[in-house]
């Protein structure tokens, strides 16, 4: 399936549609939001479970979407709507992989950093010289750029991926390959959306931060209903525009008939 280009105003636009199909059915989503949120509370098994089955549990919410924005009303057991359909769950696991990758390589610059920090910090120390912190500083501007880095491709493998195996039923590599490739050809509002997202985020999460335990629930339950909807507005838009031009462009002409034979 082709995917199609929409400007970088695009962006906006699948945050404000998304938000504006939570609200249309705000029970629904609301409750999804809460268990969402007190999974990711649970210590460790629930940062698992998110880990794993978290594009599973968004792909629920992206069907939710859709049968609100089709003028259905979605309902809570939508949310587990990969667990349920046939043959879906084991697709949509898989889409956990780039986070996995993501987070071991991460973590190996992590480790990477904190030894050269080490390393840097008692040379400086043995030659009395202020090197070191410079170093120490440069190097977490690098760390900090390559989890930027890395993040934003871990978003693009699984962004068009996840609505595209809940819906489409792609395959799920092909459907990250996939997903990059419409996300660089969609840079734009892809870029926009992640920015402005994780904006709200930061500062929904400096005001919840003050309400011990619900705060977090309501952070991260809320901020995963609201992505899965978007999920679903973006892929409605640069998918289901590229079907919609191809569906509008004219038939090709007929062969020509052969000439009579003599």
């Amino acid at each position: 399936m082709s995917f199609g280009k929409v400007d970088a105003g695009k962006g906006l636009n699948w945050l404000t549609e998304a938000i504006g199909i939570v609200f249309r059915n705000p029970g629904a989503f609301l409750v999804m939001a809460l268990i969402v949120g007190v999974i990711n509370l649970i210590p460790f098994l629930g940062s698992l479970a998110i880990l794993v089955c978290g594009p599973a549990l968004i792909g629920g919410i992206v069907h939710a979407a859709r049968t609100e924005a089709e003028g259905g009303k979605a309902e809570l057991g939508q949310l587990f709507q990969a667990f349920q359909q046939p043959g879906k769950i084991g697709p949509m696991l898989l889409l956990c992989l780039p986070t996995i990758v993501g987070a071991a390589i991460l973590l190996v610059c992590g480790v990477v950093f904190g030894v050269g920090a080490l390393v840097s910090g008692g040379l400086s120390a043995a030659n009395g010289s202020s090197l070191g912190a410079g170093a120490i500083g440069g190097g977490v501007m690098l760390l900090a750029l390559i989890g930027l880095i890395v993040v934003l491709a871990i978003y693009a493998f699984q962004f068009f991926a996840i609505p595209r195996v809940m819906l489409d039923g792609a395959e799920p590599f092909a459907a990250m390959r996939e997903s990059f490739s419409a996300c660089l050809a969609n840079l734009g509002a892809f870029l926009v959306f992640a920015i402005v997202f994780t904006v709200l985020c930061c500062v929904a999460g400096l005001v919840l931060i003050w309400i011990p335990i619900i705060g977090w629930i309501v952070m991260a339950g809320v901020g995963t209903v609201i992505l899965g909807a978007a999920l679903f507005v973006a892929y409605r838009q640069v998918y289901g525009g590229a079907a919609d031009a191809a569906s509008t462009m004219p038939p090709p002409p007929a062969p020509a008939a052969p000439p009579p034979q003599p």
